[in-house]
Protein backbone atom coordinates (compact mmCIF):
# COMPACT_ATOMS: atom_id res chain seq x y z
CA UNK A 1 0.00 0.00 0.00
CA UNK A 2 1.30 3.62 -1.29
CA UNK A 3 1.09 5.74 2.18
CA UNK A 4 0.82 9.01 0.74
CA UNK A 5 2.47 11.83 3.27
CA UNK A 6 0.55 14.84 4.65
CA UNK A 7 3.68 16.23 5.95
CA UNK A 8 5.41 16.14 9.30
CA UNK A 9 4.69 18.26 12.78
CA UNK A 10 5.08 19.01 16.35
CA UNK A 11 2.78 18.87 18.72
CA UNK A 12 2.23 18.45 22.32
CA UNK A 13 0.07 16.38 24.23
CA UNK A 14 -3.12 17.98 25.36
CA UNK A 15 -6.04 17.78 27.43
CA UNK A 16 -9.52 15.91 26.36
CA UNK A 17 -11.89 18.68 25.43
CA UNK A 18 -14.74 19.05 27.60
CA UNK A 19 -16.88 18.94 24.85
CA UNK A 20 -15.77 15.44 24.08
CA UNK A 21 -17.33 12.05 25.43
CA UNK A 22 -15.34 11.32 28.62
CA UNK A 23 -16.27 8.04 28.81
CA UNK A 24 -14.78 7.60 25.25
CA UNK A 25 -12.25 10.19 24.91
CA UNK A 26 -8.68 9.48 27.35
CA UNK A 27 -7.79 12.26 29.69
CA UNK A 28 -4.23 13.28 27.23
CA UNK A 29 -4.38 12.65 23.67
CA UNK A 30 -2.65 13.29 20.37
CA UNK A 31 -4.08 14.99 17.71
CA UNK A 32 -3.10 16.30 13.85
CA UNK A 33 -5.49 19.18 14.28
CA UNK A 34 -4.75 22.72 16.09
CA UNK A 35 -8.23 22.92 16.85
CA UNK A 36 -7.04 20.06 19.14
CA UNK A 37 -3.71 20.65 20.13
CA UNK A 38 -0.27 23.06 20.14
CA UNK A 39 1.87 22.98 17.06
CA UNK A 40 5.54 24.08 17.18
CA UNK A 41 6.30 26.45 16.06
CA UNK A 42 3.83 29.14 15.63
CA UNK A 43 3.77 31.48 12.41
CA UNK A 44 0.70 33.54 13.89
CA UNK A 45 3.78 34.54 16.35
CA UNK A 46 6.86 34.45 14.00
CA UNK A 47 5.12 36.27 11.35
CA UNK A 48 2.55 38.44 12.97
CA UNK A 49 3.92 38.68 17.04
CA UNK A 50 4.97 42.02 17.78
CA UNK A 51 8.26 42.05 20.42
CA UNK A 52 6.23 41.48 23.22
CA UNK A 53 4.77 38.48 22.21
CA UNK A 54 7.99 36.88 20.67
CA UNK A 55 9.25 37.35 23.84
CA UNK A 56 7.17 35.11 25.62
CA UNK A 57 7.22 33.11 23.24
CA UNK A 58 10.94 32.45 23.69
CA UNK A 59 10.35 32.04 27.64
CA UNK A 60 7.29 29.00 26.89
CA UNK A 61 10.54 27.42 24.84
CA UNK A 62 12.91 27.67 27.69
CA UNK A 63 15.41 29.66 25.34
CA UNK A 64 16.97 33.56 24.81
CA UNK A 65 16.35 36.08 23.04
CA UNK A 66 19.09 35.26 20.91
CA UNK A 67 18.31 31.51 20.79
CA UNK A 68 14.61 32.86 19.29
CA UNK A 69 16.04 34.91 16.70
CA UNK A 70 18.23 32.11 15.29
CA UNK A 71 14.70 29.94 15.35
CA UNK A 72 12.95 32.61 13.71
CA UNK A 73 15.79 33.23 10.90
CA UNK A 74 15.94 29.71 10.09
CA UNK A 75 11.95 28.94 10.02
CA UNK A 76 11.83 32.10 7.85
CA UNK A 77 14.35 30.46 5.03
CA UNK A 78 12.86 26.76 5.75
CA UNK A 79 9.72 28.93 4.58
CA UNK A 80 11.38 30.88 1.29
CA UNK A 81 12.38 26.98 0.02
CA UNK A 82 8.86 25.85 1.16
CA UNK A 83 10.52 23.24 3.12
CA UNK A 84 7.79 24.84 5.89
CA UNK A 85 4.40 25.81 5.63
CA UNK A 86 1.69 27.80 6.98
CA UNK A 87 0.74 27.23 9.94
CA UNK A 88 2.89 24.65 11.13
CA UNK A 89 3.72 21.63 8.32
CA UNK A 90 7.33 20.25 7.78
CA UNK A 91 7.59 19.30 4.01
CA UNK A 92 10.56 16.79 5.41
CA UNK A 93 11.30 14.91 8.38
CA UNK A 94 14.53 15.45 8.76
CA UNK A 95 13.96 19.30 8.59
CA UNK A 96 11.40 18.37 11.69
CA UNK A 97 13.72 16.58 13.55
CA UNK A 98 16.53 19.77 13.18
CA UNK A 99 13.98 22.14 14.77
CA UNK A 100 13.03 19.97 17.68
CA UNK A 101 16.48 19.06 18.31
CA UNK A 102 17.47 22.03 18.47
CA UNK A 103 14.64 24.68 20.29
CA UNK A 104 11.96 22.17 21.54
CA UNK A 105 13.14 18.57 22.24
CA UNK A 106 14.94 19.29 25.45
CA UNK A 107 12.09 21.68 27.15
CA UNK A 108 8.61 20.54 26.12
CA UNK A 109 6.37 17.37 25.84
CA UNK A 110 6.06 17.29 22.36
CA UNK A 111 6.52 14.22 19.66
CA UNK A 112 7.89 14.49 16.13
CA UNK A 113 4.57 13.40 14.15
CA UNK A 114 3.97 12.42 9.95
CA UNK A 115 0.58 11.94 8.71
CA UNK A 116 0.06 9.64 6.12
CA UNK A 117 -2.99 8.13 3.84
CA UNK A 118 -3.63 5.87 1.02
CA UNK A 119 -2.89 7.54 -2.41
CA UNK A 120 -6.97 6.64 -3.10
CA UNK A 121 -7.63 8.99 -0.48
CA UNK A 122 -5.58 11.69 -1.52
CA UNK A 123 -6.57 11.41 -5.10
CA UNK A 124 -10.32 11.86 -3.55
CA UNK A 125 -9.35 14.95 -1.37
CA UNK A 126 -7.84 16.46 -4.47
CA UNK A 127 -10.81 16.45 -6.82
CA UNK A 128 -12.96 17.27 -3.77
CA UNK A 129 -10.91 20.40 -2.98
CA UNK A 130 -10.74 20.50 -6.85
CA UNK A 131 -6.89 21.38 -5.52
CA UNK A 132 -5.53 20.58 -9.55
CA UNK A 133 -7.08 23.96 -10.25
CA UNK A 134 -5.23 26.05 -8.33
CA UNK A 135 -1.90 27.55 -9.61
CA UNK A 136 1.11 26.19 -7.52
CA UNK A 137 1.35 30.03 -6.61
CA UNK A 138 -2.25 30.17 -4.53
CA UNK A 139 -1.54 26.68 -2.96
CA UNK A 140 -0.66 26.74 0.63
CA UNK A 141 2.60 24.03 1.26
CA UNK A 142 0.34 21.38 2.02
CA UNK A 143 -1.76 20.97 -0.57
CA UNK A 144 1.26 21.16 -3.06
CA UNK A 145 2.86 18.68 -1.04
CA UNK A 146 -0.44 16.28 -1.37
CA UNK A 147 -0.68 16.94 -5.20
CA UNK A 148 3.18 15.22 -5.11
CA UNK A 149 2.11 12.32 -3.53
CA UNK A 150 5.40 11.94 -1.85
CA UNK A 151 5.56 8.42 0.30
CA UNK A 152 5.61 9.16 4.22
CA UNK A 153 9.29 8.84 5.30
CA UNK A 154 10.02 5.05 6.98
CA UNK A 155 12.98 6.61 8.87
CA UNK A 156 12.65 5.18 12.70
CA UNK A 157 9.03 5.50 13.46
CA UNK A 158 6.44 3.84 14.97
CA UNK A 159 2.43 3.82 14.24
CA UNK A 160 0.25 5.79 16.90
CA UNK A 161 -3.09 4.92 15.85
CA UNK A 162 -5.64 6.52 12.99
CA UNK A 163 -7.48 9.68 13.11
CA UNK A 164 -10.26 10.84 10.96
CA UNK A 165 -9.30 14.15 9.63
CA UNK A 166 -10.76 17.10 7.20
CA UNK A 167 -8.58 19.36 5.55
CA UNK A 168 -9.53 23.05 5.43
CA UNK A 169 -9.06 24.14 1.80
CA UNK A 170 -6.49 27.57 1.36
CA UNK A 171 -5.80 26.58 5.24
CA UNK A 172 -3.23 24.21 5.50
CA UNK A 173 -5.17 22.57 8.77
CA UNK A 174 -7.34 20.07 9.32
CA UNK A 175 -10.51 19.64 11.02
CA UNK A 176 -10.35 16.23 13.50
CA UNK A 177 -13.40 14.20 14.45
CA UNK A 178 -13.30 15.70 17.70
CA UNK A 179 -13.27 18.97 16.95
CA UNK A 180 -17.35 17.50 16.05
CA UNK A 181 -17.96 15.40 18.57
CA UNK A 182 -18.35 12.33 16.70
CA UNK A 183 -17.09 10.37 18.73
CA UNK A 184 -20.61 10.59 20.07
CA UNK A 185 -22.07 9.22 16.61
CA UNK A 186 -19.43 6.58 16.23
CA UNK A 187 -20.17 5.03 19.85
CA UNK A 188 -23.97 4.63 18.85
CA UNK A 189 -23.19 3.06 15.64
CA UNK A 190 -19.78 0.98 16.01
CA UNK A 191 -17.67 -0.38 18.89
CA UNK A 192 -16.03 2.15 19.17
CA UNK A 193 -12.47 2.44 21.02
CA UNK A 194 -9.69 4.46 20.84
CA UNK A 195 -6.29 4.02 22.60
CA UNK A 196 -4.49 5.87 24.93
CA UNK A 197 -3.45 8.48 22.18
CA UNK A 198 -7.14 9.05 21.55
CA UNK A 199 -6.37 7.44 18.18
CA UNK A 200 -7.89 4.19 16.31
CA UNK A 201 -6.03 0.95 16.27
CA UNK A 202 -6.61 -0.22 12.80
CA UNK A 203 -7.36 1.11 9.51
CA UNK A 204 -10.17 -0.49 8.99
CA UNK A 205 -11.74 0.77 11.91
CA UNK A 206 -11.26 4.21 10.97
CA UNK A 207 -12.33 3.59 7.19
CA UNK A 208 -15.54 2.73 8.63
CA UNK A 209 -15.87 5.59 10.66
CA UNK A 210 -14.66 7.94 7.61
CA UNK A 211 -17.10 6.64 5.46
CA UNK A 212 -20.10 7.14 7.96
CA UNK A 213 -18.43 10.45 8.80
CA UNK A 214 -19.10 11.95 5.48
CA UNK A 215 -22.98 10.91 5.17
CA UNK A 216 -25.03 13.56 4.48
CA UNK A 217 -27.69 13.26 7.16
CA UNK A 218 -24.61 13.84 10.15
CA UNK A 219 -24.21 17.12 11.37
CA UNK A 220 -20.51 18.22 10.68
CA UNK A 221 -17.52 19.86 9.16
CA UNK A 222 -18.15 20.76 5.26
CA UNK A 223 -14.76 19.01 4.37
CA UNK A 224 -14.06 15.12 3.58
CA UNK A 225 -13.26 13.09 6.44
CA UNK A 226 -10.52 10.51 5.57
CA UNK A 227 -8.64 8.12 7.86
CA UNK A 228 -5.22 9.30 9.02
CA UNK A 229 -1.83 7.11 10.31
CA UNK A 230 -0.50 9.12 12.51
CA UNK A 231 3.39 8.23 12.65
CA UNK A 232 5.73 9.23 15.76
CA UNK A 233 9.33 9.71 14.58
CA UNK A 234 12.26 8.80 17.09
Amino acid sequence: MNNISGGYYIVSATERPNYTCEKVIPKSLLSASSCITSFYPSLDVLWNGDVEEKRKYAQALLISNTEYEKLEKWIMHMSHLNLFGYPNVFVDVEYAKTFYRNWVGKTLNTKIIGIATLEKYINELIEFESLRDLLPKDRVVVENLLLRSNLISEDKRKLLGYEILGYIKGTGSFHSYLCNGLEKDYSKHFNFKVNNFGLMETLEEAEKCATFSNEEELESEEVLWIPWAIYEYL
